[in-house]
């Protein structure tokens, strides 16, 4: 278990790792690696399923993009500048020789070119086997294959998956191009043209030039313009700020795209230990927050806050555990259900319909634990918000961790996920330190429930 609670942590990291390209084009709140990723998977699954082609292995394509950056947890991201670049990038001085390089393709020779290219995928090969090296035998062998797969792009399914991470970099170009107006598009499109050779994916790329550069309103009428709109609606959960990280007055709260990103792997990996379908739990992984685009992110504390709180007022309140009395909760639970069905059906009824139908039942299935795989994630879900708390915690002590903790206790009783409970508890003694008598008796408690083979649930609702 240690070893897998040490992988997820450092997943954590590329929550926080901003995109080096959208640094040197000095982008306010750039996105990040984790951001990246979390909608060039749902571009991949979305694109694959009405490609002109033969229909490729969705699941395995949303895979290969989870793990496609695994390497920059270590040596960061890599950009074509990297060789023209003043050695600190963040230099106020240096910024307009930044400017000056960035106003043209990088004049590199194609030989240097390949040079830095098979030297970059050594050290990335290298690492990337360092981070997946204590990960148990089924899982490594997993990402390993993929891993192989999607660098030697020899497949239809690597250089789909590939490209589609490329075009992911290309739209969130033009969405800063638009709105900050600080980015070269002409040179963005010159170096798709570049590095994007499947013909469906260059269609799409056109598709895209039409809606964002030219901005022709007729050709969000077809199939690949919805899904334009779509991707372009799906891209602002990557600066959607978490509710509850807001509340409790977290410095850097991540983006609804962070927590997904890492949510799909957590889910995927453990979901492998337990012998879960898990093709299919990372597309439920990837639709479960999609209607917040719409409907936000609403949290358990709602029903109690008040609009004219005071940021004192509401953090003294989100240091406890959010009770509220059974019929105000009802109330809550119901409203924000109808909030979420309607943003959901909006935002996918700009997708084909059995896309639409597939992302809809997946939603529906963590909402309502329809299969094992969708109470899996259910729980998980709950995890990934712990192990952010803790992060939290980690460099802020006063950060209020203890609901997040007193949440795991009360809404999780998946064996797998328990040990990783009792193994957080035993790396960082959060609970024991302070809540000592209350920690010793829920644990009496959950000692009990394992030995039933069901662990008590408590307070939850």
């Amino acid at each position: 278990m240690s070893s897998l609670l040490d992988f997820f942590i450092k997943l954590g990291k590329l929550k926080t790792n901003k995109r080096k390209g959208w640094i040197l084009y000095d982008i306010k709140d750039p996105a990040t690696t984790a951001d990246h990723i979390f909608r060039a998977a749902i571009l991949g699954w979305v694109l694959n399923s009405v490609s002109d082609k033969k229909k490729l292995n969705d699941a395995r394509i949303i895979k290969s993009i989870l793990i496609h950056h695994l390497p920059d947890i270590y040596i960061g991201e890599e950009t074509p500048y990297d060789s023209l670049l003043p050695e600190d990038i963040s230099s106020e001085k240096d910024k307009d020789i930044i400017k000056k390089i960035l106003k043209k393709l990088p004049q590199v020779s194609a030989g240097m070119e390949r040079k830095r290219a098979v030297q970059r995928q050594q050290v990335e090969e290298k690492t990337f086997h360092k981070i997946v090296a204590k990960l148990p035998n089924q899982i490594k062998e997993e990402i390993d294959g993929l891993w192989a797969e999607l660098n030697k792009r020899r497949t239809s399914l690597s250089k789909f998956a590939w490209e589609s991470a490329k075009l992911e970099s290309y739209l969130q170009a033009l969405e800063y191009w638009r709105k900050e107006g600080k980015v070269q598009h002409k040179l963005w499109n010159k170096w798709t043209k570049k590095n994007l050779k499947e013909s469906f994916i260059i269609k799409f790329r056109k598709e895209i030039d039409k809606i964002l550069i030219e901005k022709n309103k007729k050709c969000g009428e077809s199939i690949l313009g919805e899904l334009v709109r779509f991707l372009n609606e799906v891209g602002k959960l990557k600066s959607l700020k978490r509710t509850g990280w807001v509340l409790a007055q977290a410095k850097r709260p991540e983006s609804v795209a962070q927590h997904t990103f890492q949510m799909a792997i957590m889910s995927w990996v453990l979901g492998k230990m337990k012998g879960l379908d898990t093709d299919r739990i990372v597309k439920i992984a990837l639709a479960h927050d999609l209607c917040e685009v719409y409907a936000g992110d609403q949290t358990p504390y709602d029903p109690i806050l008040a609009p004219n709180y005071n940021k004192e007022e509401i953090y003294k309140i989100v240091r406890k555990p959010a009770r509220v009395p059974h019929s105000q909760r009802l109330v809550w639970l119901m409203k924000k259900k109808e909030t979420e069905w309607k943003a959901v059906v909006r935002l996918t009824s700009l997708l084909p319909k059995e896309l639409r139908e597939e992302i809809i039942n997946l939603w529906l299935d963590i909402e309502e634990g329809i299969t094992k795989e969708g109470r899996f994630v259910a729980q998980v879900d709950k995890m990934v918000n712990l192990f952010q708390a803790i992060e939290y915690w980690k460099k802020d002590k006063k950060f209020p961790i203890m609901p997040w903790w007193i949440l795991i206790k009360e809404r999780v009783d998946d064996p797998i996920l328990l040990k990783f409970v009792d193994e957080l508890d035993r790396e960082f003694a959060i609970e024991s330190k302070r809540f000592p008598e209350k920690i010793r008796a829920s644990e009496r408690r959950n000692e009990r429930g394992r030995n039933r083979g069901k662990v008590n649930s408590g307070l939850a609702s």
